[in-house]
């Protein structure tokens, strides 16, 4: 009672606990700390007990005491925004063509508090241009379906940026490499060798980690070494080949990393012999390509793509099992030989914009092509050591990347015209159609 005798209220309090025995709130049994402490304490103790309980009974609805706490709680939630810069970029948007007076109209009754609604407005407009659906990745193991989404943009400074946060990767599974699907399997290689370079640059086998790709620098050394001598070996004869080496450091950086790891030399050995062969083999059966060089032109390709679709028509005219996936390149090859005419690169693209961009982001400017670099076409289970030593490469080659992104600009209708929309429908028209081709595949593998 010393400590609490000041809170109690005996002839309140009493009162405040009858009425809560007799309502049903406690029970007799909880009136037991009165017997134990008639002094008073016990009676505190009781009253914070049916004050507990009361406190269970009740509930407040945000709802009941304000109104529109939903709009309220968003409203409060929206970051400022400068209506000068957001009416800018919708206005360059709005320009473009993909804004419209029925989409502006009811942001604009807001009057000068609408800026982070046209800046919503314009992200969604150019968004659309990119369905969700194209910037998955997907992989099947064991009959499993898995998903991602590396994929993603957003809208900064004057900028519409397609960010990769990782490699969408398309595992193809290719025709078994036969007599009988040889023209198939060069219909393939042909056609997506023209999709990286007339809708965006992806990486196939051959480019990322063939002889002379962009992440295969170890193996490229060897291949340029030895292919000569390896090129119609097996594995194990490879493997036999290089023990007869007396130094193994003469296979080059690749040799010498491998001795320094301090393994045995026939692990060594059989290491470098399946990189060497999975090299050969995209070397020899994946790096079909389109004439390039000196005496060739976007024309001179178009007219080479023109006698591959007609080839193309007539294995699909024949109603052959891989009919379907000829179906699939014939129209990409169309949308390849719709761009030779006015052939631009993505990179070409991004670059004349970047001087007149008004944000200067870090890191973009040096490689418009980073992004594109992290879609990847892979011949599933073919070249699973080539295809670890260059994602190893890689992963080394960006670890110093901010981000890893492709930079569109929004500073005027003209540009946004001419760059970032037809760098984001590019892009969406050849996921898609490799997307297309993937699952054509499968559906071979599965019929």
């Amino acid at each position: 009672m010393r400590d609490y005798g000041y809170l109690v209220d005996f002839k309140a309090h009493s009162a405040l606990c009858l009425e809560a025995l007799q309502g049903g709130l406690i029970l007799d049994t909880d009136l037991k700390p009165i017997a134990e402490s008639p002094n008073g304490y016990g009676l505190h103790l009781v009253t914070n007990q049916v004050v507990s309980t009361i406190g269970t009974k009740i509930q407040f609805l945000s709802s009941e005491i304000v109104q529109d706490a939903a709009q309220l709680a968003t409203n409060l939630s929206r970051p400022m925004t400068d209506i000068k810069y957001a009416a800018g970029i919708a206005l360059a948007v709005a320009e473009a063509g993909l804004l419209h007076d029925s989409a502006l109209a009811p942001i604009m009754e807001r009057g000068s508090d609408c800026g982070f609604e046209l800046l919503s407005a314009t992200e969604e407009a150019l968004d659309a241009l990119w369905p969700a659906a194209q910037r998955e990745s997907r992989n099947v193991k064991d009959g499993e379906v898995y998903t991602d989404t590396p994929f993603e943009t957003h809208l900064h400074g004057t900028n519409f940026y397609l960010s990769a946060y990782e490699r969408n990767c398309f595992y193809l599974e290719w025709p078994a490499i036969t007599q009988e699907n040889l023209e198939v399997h060069i219909f393939l290689c042909k056609t997506l060798d023209a999709m990286s370079n007339y809708l965006v640059p992806f990486h196939t086998p051959a480019s990322a980690y063939g002889f002379g790709g962009q992440y295969s620098y170890g193996p490229s050394e060897l291949y340029e070494a030895l292919g000569d001598q390896v090129v119609e070996l097996n594995q194990d004869e490879i493997t036999e080949m290089l023990l007869a080496t007396e130094d193994i450091s003469e296979l080059g950086m690749l040799g010498m990393a491998l001795e320094e790891s301090g393994e045995d030399e026939g692990e060594i050995a059989q290491q470098i012999a399946g990189l060497l062969w999975e090299i050969v083999d995209i070397e020899k059966n994946y790096s079909f390509r389109l004439a390039y060089g000196e005496n060739t032109s976007d024309q001179s390709r178009k007219v080479e793509m023109s006698e591959l679709q007609a080839q193309l028509r007539d294995v699909i005219a024949k109603g052959t099992p891989h009919s379907g996936l000829c179906e699939a390149l014939s129209d990409a090859m169309d949308a390849c030989i719709a761009r030779a005419d006015s052939h631009r690169t993505v990179s070409e693209m991004i670059s004349s914009a970047s001087e007149e961009s008004a944000d200067e982001g870090a890191g973009y400017e040096e490689s418009p092509n980073r992004f594109f670099d992290c879609i990847w076409v892979i011949a599933d289970g073919r070249h699973d050591l080539i295809v670890q030593d260059a994602l190893e490469a890689f992963n080394a080659d960006l670890e110093e990347v901010s981000e890893v992104a492709a930079k569109l600009p929004l500073d005027s209708g003209e540009l946004v015209s001419q760059i970032t929309i037809p760098v984001i429908e590019r892009t969406n028209q050849c996921l898609a159609l490799l997307r297309r081709i993937q699952l054509c595949l499968e559906a071979e593998k599965n019929a």
